[in-house]
């Protein structure tokens, strides 16, 4: 299945409008599809033996659209529904037998795009490879459309996270991190932050990649750039400081490696490259955080990383916050100025004097004169590292707050099976038709 949230409310007739635009006659629409105010379910049937379902619904409180697209060969759907498939009525059945199951009870509210088709993903490897090849172009066409009429398109540049290792189905992990997502985003919205916009889901993958390699929440603020800062660059404004924040939920049952975690980094740090390259003439400078989330927990190295790698002292580090916390309390890699704060409160006050007192007495000039710069210039840095430490901790609180970090540990200890489960599904191996 191939999954795009949009950031914005479509009209439901403006994406079925697309949806026969791309397909025209190369598709029969079934009239078993469903089409309300908020959402759609359309059953394609091709000549080629395939069922294509089209899904989109609204969700009005982030003012966003789902959007899923998935195909199955007809004859692994009638094997597993135990339909003898010979003709257009074993069809019909097939399509009756799904819609019934993607429906919930009696009413047209359909699935939750991840959970709604998971137990009917029955192809093995290469089919699925194949199968995931034509939903990437055809989900592909249809928002290449919508983003057209509407005049819409992403704010994120295109980066393929090789973010791809997962046990169990997408049923299972929603159930655990879904709730508490949505609490994190309520978070954001309700803590008063400005912000760009908050993606859901963002699919990272190029349009050439076959898999999908998505963030559970990003985030994006901008802000004008200081205009002293452009004067004394005798820059043009106006320019943006970026902060750019993903939040990534571990989809595995052991805890988050160390080596991911590197590999996290160093891909972002290529992100935020590529991100300012290309709006070079608007983004002045990028700011890159990163909050992994993980019920199983973390490998003993990252505890290691956050205490050796630390925010602000270390100019390549990322900022990092992990969560739960650790059994330690240490769940971030930025530096803890608290504990530096009477020693270098008596520093400023020793160089506060130092720079008084070169001011009034007589010396030679040459020494007073160095002897005042380099005072000046360690003043300086003292009320900088503060500033920055007050900055810190603001952003830290923050966050504290929004991810709820006393109740965490709770959130996401919730009961688990240790492996996916022992039964799956009969595999078909005929080869397929492409479209």
């Amino acid at each position: 299945m191939r999954i795009k949230i949009i950031e914005k409310l479509i009209p439901i007739k403006q994406i079925y409008s697309s949806v026969q635009k791309i397909f025209n006659s190369q598709l029969t629409i079934s009239k078993n599809s469903l089409i309300s105010e908020d959402s759609l379910l359309i059953l394609g049937i091709s000549e080629k033996g395939l069922i294509l379902i089209i899904h989109a619904s609204l969700d009005n409180e982030f003012e966003r659209t789902y959007f899923s697209v998935v195909l199955f060969n007809i004859q692994s759907l009638a094997d597993i529904f135990e339909i003898h498939y010979e003709s257009i009525k074993d069809v019909k059945l097939v399509e009756m037998i799904l819609l019934q199951k993607l429906k919930i009870g009696d009413k047209n509210k359909i699935y939750y795009p991840f959970t709604e088709f998971s137990e009917f993903q029955i192809e093995t490897d290469q089919r699925k490879r194949k199968i995931f090849s034509l939903e990437s172009k055809i989900i592909s066409a249809i928002i290449n459309d919508l983003y057209k009429k509407l005049d819409y398109s992403d704010d994120i540049i295109k980066f393929p996270f090789s973010i791809t290792s997962t046990n169990g189905n997408w049923v299972e992990w929603e159930e655990l991190y879904h709730p508490y997502l949505n609490s994190i985003e309520n978070g954001i919205k309700n803590c008063g932050v400005e912000y760009t916009k908050i993606y859901r889901n963002y699919d990272f993958a190029l349009e050439t990649d076959i898999f999908q390699r998505m963030f559970d929440l990003v985030l994006i603020s901008k802000q004008e750039t200081n205009p002293d800062v452009l004067t004394q660059l005798n820059e043009e404004g106006p320019l943006y400081d970026y902060e750019i924040t993903f939040i990534y939920c571990n989809r595995s049952f052991n805890p988050y490696s160390y080596m991911d975690l590197l590999k996290f980094m160093n891909e972002i740090k290529n992100f935020s490259s590529k991100f300012k390259a290309e709006k070079e003439k608007v983004c002045f400078n990028i700011r890159m955080n990163l909050i992994l989330i993980s019920a199983a927990g973390y490998s003993p190295k990252i505890n290691k990383y956050l205490r050796n790698h630390l925010y602000r002292e270390i100019h390549y580090t990322i900022p990092l916050i992990v969560v739960p916390p650790m059994k330690d309390d240490v769940w971030h890699n930025f530096f803890e100025y608290e504990e530096l704060i009477d020693s270098k409160q008596k520093k400023r006050e020793e160089l506060g004097n130092i720079i008084r007192i070169s001011k009034i007495h007589e010396v030679s000039p040459s020494f007073r004169v160095t002897r005042l710069k380099d005072a000046k210039s360690e003043y300086e840095e003292i009320i900088e590292r503060e500033r920055m430490a007050k900055i810190d901790k603001n952003y830290l609180t923050k966050w504290f707050w929004i991810l709820n970090i006393p109740k965490s540990s709770d959130i996401l200890s919730q009961e688990r099976k240790d492996k996916p489960d022992d039964e799956s599904p009969r595999i078909i191996s005929e080869k397929i038709e492409i479209l």
